[in-house]
């Protein structure tokens, strides 16, 4: 099969399933996959315009009388900038058009190849948003769901708020004129739904139906701390249906062992927690620091329906499975869909224990990750925990990227402080500095645990003015990046301790006197033990640092994730 009339298929079903019923089409060459496509669903009533500047307009008029969207599609080169003067009408009078034009695979682009010019995001100024769909990747089953996803985005960002229209630029080569002779299963439709405050009663009550009674997952990603979307999530948790899965920087303590992800998730064979899979994923906030959970549910996705709740820049489909983007604030909507659920199980009953199944799964999982945490040596680990277990509700905890949030992660930090990190892009830079103006914004007691290396991109940040006396910094010192010592990508190259984990320059000591912090460093347990509770009380801005066997913690940490139920 060739790559383009798969996507071409994808485009079209996609387009069909969010309601696309009208097609303005202009003859090319290079649009040959995506006329086949179209001329093959009877679902589209076609409209075969020759002039790309007619044609638009006609789309435009379709549009504004039918109410909804109309596809464009035209060959590569000039014909796709005879689209603006009309494209520029429907952006200003809000009208959904969703242009689709063929272009040459990237490779081409300025290679005075014949019909060829920079298209994409030749729209830019009169579209809501510009997408690109690549020549390659026929066989890949990762990029037959990036496409999916694209085509669902590009519906819901024209339908959505404000609607207009969206430009999909589709590089095609190969045999142009082939047909595809065997058909692609039916396309994914992601629904948005909307709501400035509360959702519709009615609405709520068809998804609450939907979920009781099913095997039902609830994750969550980096949060702000918020109060009201913890009582809500405590109480949709509380279902008996319901699983949850909440990290640490998601700041939900909706259960003391709602954030052991990794410790329960790495406890078991993967075949083995495959019948304890979700049949209903619904997520709240960004970005997981779990390749554990996120690769369990990608693994499962063909069972899973996932639900993402809260305002996205984008359609954003982690696992592989969304069918449903909830933009709604979180706090309300999880209360409406726990209430909601609450009574058709207090009406039906509710044959459903999946939440009582994972306590049972964790329980173990605690057994023997504790045991095993319990008889390792001085470590990296073992000095995460006993630092985790001796920081106070009261604190405002920053970690840095690397294996910092890491350890926080696979310990399953229970207390009921707030937790930060800069998980947006997941940098190692400006860890120190972030974590500073924290403190000064709080005024209370703060704390930052960092590598080594991330201490040392940031160094310039202990002479930053206004650093409150309740600020203290916790500085594990592995000799560079331990990450590097455990991933498999790494952890065996004989480049790796001079190229990767790189240990750096660090004279803490000497500059903690010279910026006025007051400095500890440690080497064993028992030292840690006897320092960090005064280290934690002292008045004073500071710095202890923790140094670990790099070697040896790195084959502690593989040892944890090794670690199964018999």
């Amino acid at each position: 099969m060739d790559t383009d009339k798969i996507f071409c298929s994808i485009l079209m079903d996609c387009l069909i399933e969010h309601g696309v019923r009208e097609v303005v089409c202009s003859p090319g060459t290079r649009n040959a996959p995506l006329l086949i496509a179209v001329a093959g669903r009877e679902e589209l009533k076609k409209h075969i315009v020759i002039d790309e500047r007619s044609a638009a307009f006609m789309a435009l008029g379709l549009s504004v009388v039918g109410r909804r969207p109309t596809m464009l599609i035209c060959t590569s080169g000039t014909a796709l900038l005879n689209y603006g003067p009309a494209v520029a009408e429907a952006f200003y009078q809000s009208v959904p058009l969703i242009v689709v034009s063929a272009d040459r695979p990237g490779q081409w682009i300025d290679q005075d190849d014949s019909q060829t010019l920079r298209q994409f995001e030749a729209l830019s100024n009169f579209v809501k948003k510009s997408y690109e769909i690549p020549s390659y990747g026929e066989e890949d089953e990762e990029m037959r769901w990036y496409v999916n996803r694209i085509c669902n985005d590009a519906m819901i960002e024209s339908t959505s708020g404000r609607p207009g229209p969206v430009h999909i630029n589709i590089a095609l080569g190969g045999e142009l004129g082939k047909k595809r002779s065997a058909p692609l299963p039916s396309q994914r439709k992601i629904e948005m739904l909307q709501a400035e405050g509360f959702i519709n009663k009615e609405i709520v009550n068809n998804l609450a139906e939907e979920i009781a009674g099913r095997k039902v997952m609830f994750v969550a990603g980096f949060l702000p701390p918020d109060a009201r979307l913890n009582r809500a999530a405590t109480e949709f948790c509380s279902l008996p249906n319901v699983v949850p899965f909440c990290e640490t920087l998601s700041n939900l303590h909706v259960g003391q062992d709602s954030s052991d992800v990794d410790a329960v998730l790495t406890a078991y064979h993967r075949k083995d927690l495959k019948k304890y899979a979700p049949e209903i994923v619904i997520s709240v906030g960004g970005a997981l620091v779990s390749r554990m959970l996120k690769e369990y549910l990608r693994e499962n996705r063909d069972s899973i329906c996932h639900w993402a709740i809260g305002h996205q820049h984008t359609t954003v489909d982690c696992f592989m499975s969304l069918t449903k983007r909830i933009e709604a604030a979180p706090s309300r909507f999880l209360f409406q869909l726990a209430k909601a659920t609450q009574k058709i199980i207090s009406r039906d009953g509710c044959h459903s224990d999946y939440g009582e199944v994972w306590k049972n799964l964790r329980r173990e999982a605690s057994k023997v990750k504790g045991n095993y945490m319990d008889n390792i040596g001085w470590s990296e680990l073992k000095a995460f925990r006993h630092i985790f277990n001796s920081v106070s509700d009261r604190i405002n905890l920053f970690l840095s990227n690397g294996t910092t949030v890491r350890y926080a992660q696979i310990l399953g930090h229970y207390k009921n402080h707030a937790s930060y990190c800069n998980r947006g892009v997941s940098g190692i830079d400006g860890s120190v500095s972030t974590a500073i103006g924290g403190a000064i914004a709080y005024g209370k007691e703060t704390l930052l645990i960092t590598g080594d290396m991330s201490m040392a991109y940031d160094v310039g940040a202990l002479s930053l003015p206004d650093v409150p006396p309740t600020m203290k910094l916790i500085v594990m010192d592995n000799r560079g990046g331990g990450i590097f010592r455990f991933i498999s990508t790494t952890s065996s190259l004989e480049e790796r301790e001079e190229y990767f984990c790189s240990a750096p320059r660090l004279p803490l000591e000497q500059l903690s006197a010279g910026y006025g912090w007051h400095y500890e460093e440690v080497h064993t347990e028992k030292e840690l033990d006897d320092i960090l509770p005064s280290f934690l009380k002292r008045q004073g801005k500071g710095i202890l640092r923790v140094v670990c066997p790099p070697e040896y913690s790195a084959e502690i940490l593989k040892g944890y994730f090794r670690e199964k139920i018999k």
